[in-house]
């Protein structure tokens, strides 16, 4: 064994003083960005209105009902906004107090399960923002008429835009869930396969408790989340690469 294949040990005070220090460095990453997007935060919420603005009718446009609404939707997004761009920063921080106690194959499996988990968020929100907004606005302010104007609230689309980009974000996580179950062994491989039927009525009241009111709404969650599960069962019913019989960090004895 190598001497860097070897788990790194501090005493218990030597992990409160590096857990300090990250969930510093994570705080300031945070701070800083914030700073940053609130700056910019004019033309983030102009990306994140675009959907609306497509979808309502010539001359519509958001409104607010509160003095302090516009000032605190600008708070929100620069918030939000630092948050998501601070995660991959965040993340490595984790990596970076957790690596030290993990042998080399221990490593090797966690970087691929956290590009897994990130690429798949990614995804997800960008296809809640792509598709599933422009979809479910066009449908809801297609009512308007002459004699029906829309007048959305600001603050209550940026919570919807949100929900949405955030919910799909999850959602995407799902075959990640399921592969990491079935790798790990704390499911048999065919576990998620025999009980498709009794999965897919339990993500449809997943579905219902997102979006009670809205049996369209219900219908557009529930088509991915069934599309993410026959993903995940795709990834837990490959079987990984075989061993050779030695595991990189330890000795074959």
């Amino acid at each position: 064994m190598h001497p860097e294949d070897i788990p790194l040990k501090l005493p218990f005070h030597g992990h409160l003083e590096e857990l300090r220090k990250r969930l510093m460095w994570c705080f300031a990453s945070v701070l800083v960005l914030f700073v940053v997007a609130y700056a910019f935060s004019e033309r983030i919420m102009n990306a994140l209105f675009y959907p609306v603005r497509q979808a309502l009718p010539p001359g519509s446009t958001l409104v607010y009902t509160s003095l302090t609404e516009g000032f605190m939707t600008h708070l929100k997004v620069a918030f939000w906004t630092a948050l998501i761009l601070a995660a991959p920063f965040i993340l490595h921080q984790v990596w970076a107090f957790v690596s030290p106690g993990l042998y080399t194959h221990e490593k090797r499996t966690a970087r691929r399960f956290l590009l897994l988990f990130s690429g798949l968020f990614l995804t997800g929100g960008v296809f809640g923002y792509w598709v599933i907004m422009p979809v479910v606005l066009s449908i809801s302010l297609g009512y308007a008429s002459t004699d029906l104007e829309p007048l959305p609230r600001l603050q209550n689309y940026l919570l919807f835009a949100l929900k949405t980009i955030f919910t799909f974000g999850l959602i995407f996580e799902l075959p990640f869930a399921m592969c990491f179950a079935t790798r790990s062994g704390i499911v048999h491989r065919e576990y998620f396969r025999r009980n498709r039927k009794f999965s897919y009525i339990a993500l449809y009241i997943l579905a219902v408790l997102v979006s009670p009111a809205d049996l369209f709404a219900q219908i557009l969650l529930f088509l991915p989340l069934m599309g993410m599960y026959e993903v995940g069962i795709l990834l837990g019913g490959s079987r990984p690469p075989s061993s050779t019989g030695t595991v990189e960090g330890r000795n074959p004895s």
